[in-house]
């Protein structure tokens, strides 16, 4: 009997190890922005991970689930972006960017494809994700900014208009 139970310990641990990792058994992939100046890791501390859904068939329907963000200021957290459009050419990121800058940052960004547009260099960034294709979901680990008031953004060439939100820190 105890062969038995020892047994079935093993089998349900390895089924539940296979199911908590990317090897296929997930509808999501998942992609890790990595940066030297943003530290960028899969969560471990889900408390401090906030999901956001992105969406929309089309250029009219497109959306973040979300439109306020409230964080604590200089605080490490994890943005978990999951991309849930219908339509393959409706990639997305989220761009955690200073307040009133969303113009200027997608503009910049339109040179910038092998960085998700967003410009290395910008410094109205705080943080970005990788792009996130139809089903994917993609991490950014960072440091929140200093309190006040901030935007959040989707990148991609035209989504920024309308794929926006505000990001507070207190």
């Amino acid at each position: 009997m105890k062969k038995y139970s020892a047994l079935i310990i093993i089998i349900i641990t390895s089924l539940f190890a296979c199911t908590n990792n990317s090897n296929g058994f997930e509808k999501n992939q998942d992609k890790i922005y990595e940066s030297a100046s943003l530290e960028a890791s899969t969560p471990i501390d889900t408390r401090d991970t906030i999901t956001v859904i992105a969406s929309g068939a089309n250029m009219s329907e497109m959306q973040f689930d979300t439109k306020l963000i409230k964080v604590p200021a200089q605080k490490q957290i994890t943005i978990k972006l999951v991309n849930e459009s219908t339509d393959a050419t409706m990639p997305h990121n989220f761009v955690v960017i200073k307040n009133g800058t969303a113009n200027d940052v997608g503009q910049a960004g339109y040179k910038h494809l092998d960085n998700a547009y967003v410009s290395p260099q910008d410094e109205n960034v705080f943080g970005h994700t990788p792009l996130a294709q139809i089903n994917e979901t993609v991490y950014l680990t960072f440091t929140t900014p200093n309190a006040g008031e901030h935007q959040f953004i989707c990148s991609y060439p035209g989504h920024w208009g309308m794929m926006k939100g505000i990001f507070i820190t207190e």
